[in-house]
Protein backbone atom coordinates (compact mmCIF):
# COMPACT_ATOMS: atom_id res chain seq x y z
CA UNK A 1 0.00 0.00 0.00
CA UNK A 2 1.38 3.41 -0.98
CA UNK A 3 1.90 5.83 1.91
CA UNK A 4 2.09 9.59 1.46
CA UNK A 5 4.85 11.31 3.38
CA UNK A 6 6.79 14.56 3.41
CA UNK A 7 10.19 14.28 1.69
CA UNK A 8 13.03 14.40 4.20
CA UNK A 9 14.60 17.40 2.44
CA UNK A 10 11.48 19.51 3.11
CA UNK A 11 11.24 18.80 6.84
CA UNK A 12 13.70 21.53 7.96
CA UNK A 13 11.87 24.15 5.85
CA UNK A 14 8.49 23.12 7.26
CA UNK A 15 9.73 23.24 10.84
CA UNK A 16 11.54 26.55 10.25
CA UNK A 17 8.29 28.11 9.04
CA UNK A 18 6.36 26.68 11.99
CA UNK A 19 8.99 27.87 14.46
CA UNK A 20 8.94 31.41 13.05
CA UNK A 21 5.14 31.65 13.06
CA UNK A 22 4.72 30.21 16.56
CA UNK A 23 7.51 32.44 17.91
CA UNK A 24 5.77 35.45 16.37
CA UNK A 25 2.49 34.51 18.07
CA UNK A 26 4.29 34.15 21.41
CA UNK A 27 6.11 37.49 21.07
CA UNK A 28 4.68 40.48 22.92
CA UNK A 29 6.09 43.02 20.46
CA UNK A 30 4.86 41.29 17.31
CA UNK A 31 1.55 43.17 17.49
CA UNK A 32 3.50 46.42 17.04
CA UNK A 33 5.61 45.27 14.06
CA UNK A 34 4.77 45.99 10.43
CA UNK A 35 6.45 46.40 7.07
CA UNK A 36 5.76 50.09 6.49
CA UNK A 37 6.29 53.49 8.12
CA UNK A 38 2.92 53.31 9.92
CA UNK A 39 4.25 50.79 12.45
CA UNK A 40 5.69 51.17 15.94
CA UNK A 41 8.51 48.90 14.79
CA UNK A 42 9.20 48.72 11.06
CA UNK A 43 10.59 45.43 9.76
CA UNK A 44 12.60 45.06 6.56
CA UNK A 45 13.43 41.68 4.98
CA UNK A 46 15.41 42.82 1.91
CA UNK A 47 18.51 40.94 3.09
CA UNK A 48 16.62 37.68 2.70
CA UNK A 49 16.99 38.18 -1.05
CA UNK A 50 20.42 39.81 -1.33
CA UNK A 51 23.85 39.75 0.30
CA UNK A 52 24.91 42.33 2.86
CA UNK A 53 24.96 43.04 6.58
CA UNK A 54 23.31 46.48 6.81
CA UNK A 55 19.87 47.85 5.96
CA UNK A 56 19.16 51.57 5.72
CA UNK A 57 15.63 52.61 6.61
CA UNK A 58 14.01 55.89 5.60
CA UNK A 59 12.48 57.74 8.55
CA UNK A 60 9.44 59.54 7.18
CA UNK A 61 8.96 63.16 8.29
CA UNK A 62 5.61 64.96 8.41
CA UNK A 63 4.70 67.49 5.73
CA UNK A 64 5.33 71.06 6.91
CA UNK A 65 4.00 73.25 4.05
CA UNK A 66 0.75 75.25 4.06
CA UNK A 67 -0.67 73.94 0.77
CA UNK A 68 -2.64 76.30 -1.51
CA UNK A 69 -6.07 77.89 -1.27
CA UNK A 70 -8.81 78.35 -3.83
CA UNK A 71 -7.62 78.36 -7.44
CA UNK A 72 -4.02 79.15 -6.55
CA UNK A 73 -1.55 77.15 -8.62
CA UNK A 74 -0.52 73.89 -6.97
CA UNK A 75 1.69 72.69 -9.80
CA UNK A 76 5.24 73.72 -9.04
CA UNK A 77 4.40 74.23 -5.35
CA UNK A 78 4.31 70.57 -4.38
CA UNK A 79 6.08 69.44 -1.22
CA UNK A 80 8.63 66.64 -1.29
CA UNK A 81 8.50 63.67 1.01
CA UNK A 82 11.44 63.94 3.40
CA UNK A 83 13.24 60.82 4.64
CA UNK A 84 16.22 60.56 6.96
CA UNK A 85 18.46 57.53 7.22
CA UNK A 86 18.60 54.92 9.98
CA UNK A 87 21.00 52.02 9.47
CA UNK A 88 20.77 48.61 11.13
CA UNK A 89 23.53 46.00 11.13
CA UNK A 90 22.56 42.36 11.42
CA UNK A 91 24.02 39.57 13.56
CA UNK A 92 23.17 35.94 14.24
CA UNK A 93 21.59 34.55 17.42
CA UNK A 94 21.32 30.79 17.98
CA UNK A 95 20.07 28.42 20.67
CA UNK A 96 19.96 24.62 20.80
CA UNK A 97 18.70 21.61 22.76
CA UNK A 98 20.60 18.32 23.00
CA UNK A 99 18.79 15.23 24.23
CA UNK A 100 20.50 12.81 26.62
CA UNK A 101 19.98 9.69 24.51
CA UNK A 102 17.44 7.18 23.29
CA UNK A 103 17.35 5.14 26.46
CA UNK A 104 16.95 8.18 28.70
CA UNK A 105 14.34 9.88 26.56
CA UNK A 106 12.21 6.93 25.39
CA UNK A 107 10.38 9.21 23.00
CA UNK A 108 9.88 9.17 19.28
CA UNK A 109 11.74 11.76 17.17
CA UNK A 110 8.48 13.56 16.42
CA UNK A 111 7.65 13.97 20.12
CA UNK A 112 11.18 15.29 20.62
CA UNK A 113 10.75 17.73 17.77
CA UNK A 114 7.51 19.11 19.18
CA UNK A 115 8.91 19.53 22.66
CA UNK A 116 12.08 21.13 21.33
CA UNK A 117 10.10 23.43 19.04
CA UNK A 118 7.98 24.61 21.95
CA UNK A 119 11.02 25.42 24.08
CA UNK A 120 12.88 27.14 21.26
CA UNK A 121 9.77 29.09 20.26
CA UNK A 122 9.43 30.52 23.76
CA UNK A 123 13.15 31.21 24.08
CA UNK A 124 13.34 33.19 20.84
CA UNK A 125 10.12 35.10 21.60
CA UNK A 126 11.60 36.15 24.95
CA UNK A 127 14.95 36.97 23.34
CA UNK A 128 13.41 39.30 20.75
CA UNK A 129 11.07 40.98 23.23
CA UNK A 130 13.90 41.64 25.68
CA UNK A 131 15.98 43.05 22.84
CA UNK A 132 13.23 45.49 21.87
CA UNK A 133 12.78 46.63 25.48
CA UNK A 134 16.54 47.06 25.90
CA UNK A 135 17.01 49.00 22.67
CA UNK A 136 14.00 51.29 23.15
CA UNK A 137 14.79 52.20 26.77
CA UNK A 138 18.56 52.63 26.40
CA UNK A 139 20.12 56.12 26.74
CA UNK A 140 17.12 58.28 25.83
CA UNK A 141 18.08 61.62 24.28
CA UNK A 142 17.71 64.64 26.54
CA UNK A 143 14.53 65.97 24.92
CA UNK A 144 12.82 62.58 25.00
CA UNK A 145 12.53 62.12 28.77
CA UNK A 146 9.52 63.05 30.93
CA UNK A 147 9.58 62.64 34.71
CA UNK A 148 6.70 62.37 37.14
CA UNK A 149 6.26 65.27 39.53
CA UNK A 150 8.07 67.58 37.12
CA UNK A 151 11.41 66.45 38.56
CA UNK A 152 14.43 67.92 36.81
CA UNK A 153 16.59 64.82 37.17
CA UNK A 154 16.14 61.08 37.52
CA UNK A 155 17.91 61.02 40.89
CA UNK A 156 15.22 63.33 42.32
CA UNK A 157 12.31 60.97 41.66
CA UNK A 158 10.77 59.76 44.93
CA UNK A 159 8.26 57.02 45.72
CA UNK A 160 5.50 59.65 45.67
CA UNK A 161 6.18 60.60 42.02
CA UNK A 162 3.69 58.15 40.60
CA UNK A 163 2.44 57.50 37.09
CA UNK A 164 -0.78 59.38 36.29
CA UNK A 165 -3.03 59.82 33.29
CA UNK A 166 -2.07 63.51 33.29
CA UNK A 167 1.58 62.53 32.70
CA UNK A 168 0.53 60.30 29.79
CA UNK A 169 -1.53 63.14 28.31
CA UNK A 170 1.46 65.47 28.74
CA UNK A 171 3.64 62.97 26.88
CA UNK A 172 1.18 63.01 23.99
CA UNK A 173 1.26 66.82 23.80
CA UNK A 174 5.05 66.83 23.96
CA UNK A 175 5.19 64.18 21.24
CA UNK A 176 2.96 66.21 18.92
CA UNK A 177 5.00 69.39 19.48
CA UNK A 178 8.46 67.81 19.41
CA UNK A 179 11.05 68.42 16.69
CA UNK A 180 10.87 66.11 14.91
CA UNK A 181 7.38 65.34 16.10
CA UNK A 182 6.52 61.76 16.98
CA UNK A 183 4.17 60.40 14.35
CA UNK A 184 1.20 58.48 15.70
CA UNK A 185 0.18 55.21 14.06
CA UNK A 186 -3.15 55.18 12.31
CA UNK A 187 -5.70 52.67 13.60
CA UNK A 188 -9.02 52.56 11.75
CA UNK A 189 -8.33 56.06 10.47
CA UNK A 190 -7.55 57.51 13.91
CA UNK A 191 -4.11 58.48 15.30
CA UNK A 192 -2.80 56.56 18.31
CA UNK A 193 0.34 56.26 20.39
CA UNK A 194 1.32 53.27 22.53
CA UNK A 195 2.67 53.41 26.09
CA UNK A 196 4.12 50.42 27.97
CA UNK A 197 4.75 50.46 31.73
CA UNK A 198 6.04 48.14 34.43
CA UNK A 199 3.40 46.50 36.69
CA UNK A 200 4.55 48.66 39.63
CA UNK A 201 3.94 51.78 37.54
CA UNK A 202 0.53 50.45 36.48
CA UNK A 203 -0.34 49.72 40.11
CA UNK A 204 0.17 53.40 40.88
CA UNK A 205 -1.75 54.46 37.78
CA UNK A 206 -4.77 52.49 38.96
CA UNK A 207 -4.97 54.86 41.91
CA UNK A 208 -5.69 57.76 39.55
CA UNK A 209 -9.38 58.77 39.90
CA UNK A 210 -9.77 58.93 36.11
CA UNK A 211 -8.43 55.42 35.54
CA UNK A 212 -11.84 53.71 35.58
CA UNK A 213 -13.03 55.80 32.63
CA UNK A 214 -9.84 54.95 30.74
CA UNK A 215 -10.44 51.22 31.25
CA UNK A 216 -13.95 51.48 29.86
CA UNK A 217 -12.65 53.41 26.85
CA UNK A 218 -10.08 50.73 26.07
CA UNK A 219 -12.67 47.96 26.46
CA UNK A 220 -14.85 49.60 23.80
CA UNK A 221 -12.03 49.73 21.27
CA UNK A 222 -10.16 46.56 22.12
CA UNK A 223 -11.67 44.34 19.44
CA UNK A 224 -10.68 46.49 16.48
CA UNK A 225 -6.92 46.10 16.10
CA UNK A 226 -4.09 43.84 17.34
CA UNK A 227 -2.42 46.83 19.04
CA UNK A 228 -5.28 46.80 21.55
CA UNK A 229 -4.65 43.13 22.39
CA UNK A 230 -3.63 43.02 26.03
CA UNK A 231 -4.14 46.76 26.51
CA UNK A 232 -5.36 47.71 29.96
CA UNK A 233 -6.67 51.18 29.09
CA UNK A 234 -6.66 53.99 26.57
CA UNK A 235 -6.40 57.66 27.43
CA UNK A 236 -6.37 60.64 25.10
CA UNK A 237 -5.52 58.45 22.11
CA UNK A 238 -2.76 56.57 23.94
CA UNK A 239 -3.10 52.77 24.15
CA UNK A 240 -1.71 51.74 27.55
CA UNK A 241 0.01 48.38 28.03
CA UNK A 242 1.69 46.62 30.95
CA UNK A 243 4.79 44.40 30.79
CA UNK A 244 7.18 43.08 33.43
CA UNK A 245 10.25 43.66 31.25
CA UNK A 246 9.96 47.43 31.26
CA UNK A 247 13.23 48.37 33.01
CA UNK A 248 13.19 49.42 36.66
CA UNK A 249 16.38 51.00 38.03
CA UNK A 250 17.38 52.01 41.57
CA UNK A 251 18.31 55.48 40.34
CA UNK A 252 15.80 57.71 42.15
CA UNK A 253 16.12 59.77 45.34
CA UNK A 254 17.95 57.77 48.03
CA UNK A 255 18.04 54.80 45.67
CA UNK A 256 14.28 54.74 44.99
CA UNK A 257 13.09 52.56 42.11
CA UNK A 258 12.44 54.37 38.83
CA UNK A 259 10.30 52.76 36.14
CA UNK A 260 11.50 53.50 32.61
CA UNK A 261 8.11 53.48 30.84
CA UNK A 262 7.99 53.68 27.04
CA UNK A 263 5.86 56.08 25.00
CA UNK A 264 6.00 54.98 21.37
CA UNK A 265 5.08 56.44 18.00
CA UNK A 266 5.59 55.28 14.43
CA UNK A 267 9.08 54.00 13.56
CA UNK A 268 10.20 54.06 17.18
CA UNK A 269 12.54 51.21 16.23
CA UNK A 270 13.50 49.26 13.15
CA UNK A 271 14.32 45.59 12.61
CA UNK A 272 16.27 44.15 9.69
CA UNK A 273 15.75 40.43 9.09
CA UNK A 274 18.18 38.58 6.82
CA UNK A 275 17.07 35.08 7.79
CA UNK A 276 13.89 34.35 9.69
CA UNK A 277 13.99 31.93 12.58
CA UNK A 278 15.30 28.63 11.22
CA UNK A 279 15.37 25.00 12.38
CA UNK A 280 18.29 22.57 12.36
CA UNK A 281 18.67 18.94 13.50
CA UNK A 282 21.81 16.92 14.16
CA UNK A 283 22.50 13.39 15.37
CA UNK A 284 25.38 12.61 17.75
CA UNK A 285 27.00 9.41 19.07
CA UNK A 286 25.87 7.12 16.24
CA UNK A 287 22.40 8.75 16.31
CA UNK A 288 21.88 7.84 19.98
CA UNK A 289 21.60 11.53 20.80
CA UNK A 290 19.62 14.12 18.88
CA UNK A 291 20.11 17.88 18.81
CA UNK A 292 17.69 20.60 17.74
CA UNK A 293 18.71 24.19 17.07
CA UNK A 294 17.13 27.45 16.04
CA UNK A 295 18.67 30.67 14.85
CA UNK A 296 17.86 34.08 13.45
CA UNK A 297 19.96 36.63 11.57
CA UNK A 298 18.64 40.11 12.27
CA UNK A 299 19.36 43.49 13.80
CA UNK A 300 17.36 45.97 15.89
CA UNK A 301 17.98 49.69 16.42
CA UNK A 302 16.16 52.60 18.00
CA UNK A 303 15.41 55.18 15.32
CA UNK A 304 17.28 58.47 15.65
CA UNK A 305 17.32 61.75 13.75
CA UNK A 306 20.20 64.17 14.37
CA UNK A 307 21.02 62.28 17.61
CA UNK A 308 17.42 62.69 18.82
CA UNK A 309 15.20 59.67 19.44
CA UNK A 310 12.80 59.69 16.51
CA UNK A 311 9.71 57.90 17.80
CA UNK A 312 10.18 57.19 21.50
CA UNK A 313 9.87 58.96 24.85
CA UNK A 314 10.89 57.48 28.20
CA UNK A 315 8.49 58.25 31.06
CA UNK A 316 10.34 57.99 34.37
CA UNK A 317 8.13 57.51 37.41
CA UNK A 318 8.22 55.88 40.82
CA UNK A 319 8.12 52.08 40.77
CA UNK A 320 8.23 51.13 44.43
CA UNK A 321 8.65 47.41 44.96
CA UNK A 322 6.03 45.45 46.87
Amino acid sequence: MAVSQVPAALIPKIWSKALWLEQARASYFEKFIGNDENSIIQRNTDLEKEAGDTVTFGLLMQLTGDGVDGDSTLEGNEESMVFYDQSVTINQKRQAIRLAGLLAEQKSPYDMRNRAKGLLKNWFARYRDKKFFTVLSATPSANRILRAGGKAAENLIADTDKLTLDLIALAKRKAELATPMLRPVMVDGEPHFVAVFHPWQIRDLKGDPDYKAAVLNAAERGKKNPMFTGAIAMWDGVIIHEHAWVPVTATGASGANVGQGLFLGAQAAVEAVAKKLYWREKAFDYANQQGFAGGIIHGVAKSKYASEDFGCFVLQTAAKAE
